[in-house]
Formats: C-alpha cells, structure tokens, sequence
C-alpha cells in the first residue's frame, strides 16, 4: 500500500492530464476497495511500540 500511496503522489502533479486525472480517480476507488478488504486481514495499529 505504501508503495502505491508513493506512485500517487507522484503522479498527483500531473493530474491535469486528462489521462492521469483519469487514472487516479480510478486508482482511488481501487485503494479503498483494496482497504476495504485488507481491514478484515491486518488488525489495526494500537498505537506504541512492537519489541
């Protein structure tokens, strides 16, 4: 996830490039999908820290 999160913003510069504008509104429906289905997956972070 972070490595996509990396790529859009990368590419977030550019989104008045129909095809990028294009693009990331589609790459933004995939990322909440894909969070969506990764929440029953990963527990969520409680805060501090792991030894």
């Amino acid at each position: 996830m972070q490595q996509l999160d990396g790529l859009r913003r990368l590419l977030e510069p550019h989104r008045g490039y129909a095809p990028v504008k294009e693009y990331l509104t589609r790459f933004d429906d995939a990322r909440r999908a894909r969070t969506l289905l990764l929440a029953d997956l990963i527990p969520p972070h409680l805060g501090g820290t792991t030894a």
